[in-house]
């Protein structure tokens, strides 16, 4: 019968050997990466023993311990009560001796002691028996050790106070044996008085009684064994059959791990594991009417998604038609800006042409004022032009982007500085560049076009202070860079700092009146600094100058640019 089964049991984290053992563990000697100390045999087969089988083993283990313990207590006890009762039944024969052999020995009959002698060992144990006189000579002796030839020497004179006491002695001859001496007394007398007339001594063996002893002994372990051997099977099926509402319970478990939940125990105790299993029942009740909840949920869940999903989809319908009519009407609006552009255009060119071949062939024949006016036609023609192209240029600044790439801005301010260095050195002006200006990704002509708007418009409204500088610096933060263009002009009133980066808004102050402009430039820098997820805003103060900010989006400055010398133009 196979005693040992393996239960099922649910997978549990163990922790690993190196969580209790290894260099974590104060004292403990440090062992290589991966190595496991291997386990003694008794601990891998204790742990193959399934919970059934350590449970027999243990019950068996006790069980053993108390047979065994019993038979140890029983035959450490049994050899004292032996030992007890052949001295009792010793003195028992001495005395009935010494009662008997009071005529032979008030005789001096030895023949008849020898015969009283002879008729006592024929009992299975007594050894020898003997008779003394009063002095303690030996005067009779029968004993089973025919070659023995006197007694031993049982009586002494000192010895008087041990009569009728059992003492144990042995001889070579004899063995192991039980003596007890018993004075014969004449109790005949006058007057109730007594004689010593001698005594007598009996020897008893115990190894009969001692042999009986052991094999009661061994019967009893051997009864023991065969207990034992009865019980272990019927201690396994004990144990099994306690174990069923477990086992009945992991199976469920097993099915509800499945999926399937409408399992469910049919155990009805009053014990510890009917708690457990109307709990386990409870559990599984619980969980059915949470799954059914979830599934509820999920069904709304489902639906919401579904609605979400259509939602989802019409807009996004929305938004592409959306899309595509903007798409269209920035495709229609290109379209009308190309052909405004070329309309209002080609009338001018023809108005130029026709201004220049008066002017060409019939500048001899024409007044001054006449000619002044054609020249006003022209300038007046080629002001219109550039403006229809700024505007259309304006147009594209966030439809068409250009190549991205590292754009020096140090260099491009650097490169402005050469171009208005004419304007610059006529009006007197100082460029200086205050920090170090960053290198960003983008545009290089967009930010070209920036850094010239804004150095231009600083030209253009210098005005006549003693001071005549500009200022360019940025400072870089984690999210973003802000650059600046400060100067030291005219300034801009209060009423008109929020309208100036609209187009053809420009300052109504009576100084910058007279500055040429067309109020698009600024209207162009909002427009790319707003592609670049920044923003640009003036602060201003009429008579002391104004300072441009704009912001570039940090993903757009990679890295710090090179620390620029300060430089000025006269």
């Amino acid at each position: 019968m196979k005693l040992m089964r393996r239960m099922p049991r649910i997978p549990m984290e163990l922790p690993e050997r190196s969580d209790i053992t290894g260099s974590d563990v104060p004292g403990a000697n440090p062992e290589p990466a991966g190595a496991r100390r291997p386990r003694p045999a008794l601990a891998r087969v204790w742990r193959f023993v399934g919970l059934e089988g350590k449970i027999v083993v243990m019950v068996m283990s006790l069980l053993t311990a108390a047979l065994g313990s019993t038979c140890w207590l029983w035959a450490s006890r049994i050899d004292p009560q032996v030992m007890e009762i052949l001295g009792d039944q010793a003195r028992e024969t001495a005395v009935t001796l010494s009662m008997a052999a009071r005529p032979a020995m008030t005789t001096g009959d030895v023949a008849a002691m020898r015969t009283m002698g002879g008729e006592l060992l024929r009992a299975r144990n007594i050894l020898f028996v003997a008779f003394y006189d009063v002095a303690g000579k030996n005067i009779a002796l029968a004993s089973r050790q025919t070659s023995m030839r006197s007694a031993p020497p049982s009586l002494r004179s000192t010895e008087v106070s041990s009569l009728a006491q059992v003492r144990m002695g042995g001889s070579g001859a004899l063995g192991e044996y039980l003596e007890v001496c018993q004075p014969v007394l004449d109790t005949g007398l006058r007057g109730g008085a007594s004689r010593l007339m001698g005594y007598v001594s009996v020897g008893i063996s115990p190894t009969q009684e001692k042999l009986q002893v052991q094999r009661v002994n061994y019967l009893s372990m051997g009864i023991g064994c065969v207990v034992i051997l009865a019980i272990l099977p019927l201690a396994y099926l004990l144990v099994h059959r306690i174990f069923l509402p477990i086992r009945k319970l992991a199976r469920a478990t097993n099915r509800i791990a499945g999926g399937d939940l409408d399992a469910a125990v049919a155990i009805d105790r009053s014990d510890a594991i009917g708690d457990l299993a109307r709990s386990f029942n409870a559990m599984i009740a619980t969980v059915k009417g949470q799954q059914q909840d979830l599934r509820q949920a999920n069904r709304r869940l489902e639906q919401a998604n579904d609605e979400l999903e259509q939602k989802v989809a019409h807009r996004t319908s929305e938004l592409e038609a959306a899309n595509r009519r903007l798409s269209s009407e920035i495709a229609e609006k290109e379209d009308f800006l190309r052909a405004v552009s070329h309309d209002l255009n080609a009338p001018l060119r023809n108005i130029s042409g026709m201004a220049s071949m008066l002017l060409m062939k019939h500048a001899g024949r024409f007044d001054e004022e006449i000619v002044h006016r054609l020249q006003r036609i022209q300038k007046n023609v080629e002001v219109e032009t550039d403006l229809i192209s700024e505007l259309l240029e304006l147009s594209r600044i966030k439809t068409r982007r250009e190549k991205m790439e590292r754009v020096e801005t140090v260099a491009v301010v650097r490169e402005l500085e050469g171009m208005f260095e004419n304007d610059l050195r006529s009006g007197q002006i100082q460029l200086i560049v205050d920090t170090p200006l960053p290198v960003v990704n983008g545009e290089r002509s967009r930010f070209r076009q920036v850094f010239q708007n804004l150095i231009d418009n600083a030209i253009k409204y210098m005005g006549d202070g003693r001071v005549r500088e500009i200022h360019v610096g940025c400072a870089v933060r984690a999210t973003e860079a802000e650059f600046y263009v400060r100067d030291t002009g005219l300034g801009i009133d209060a009423e008109d700092v929020g309208k100036v980066f609209c187009i053809f808004r420009r300052g109504r102050n009576s100084a910058s009146r007279n500055v040429p402009g067309k109020g698009v430039g600024l209207s162009w820098v909002k427009s790319i600094i707003e592609t670049y997820g920044g923003s640009i805003w003036v602060q201003s103060e009429p008579g002391r100058g104004s300072t441009f900010r704009f912001t570039i989006n940090g993903q757009f400055v990679p890295e710090s640019g090179e620390q620029p010398k300060a430089r000025s133009v006269a």
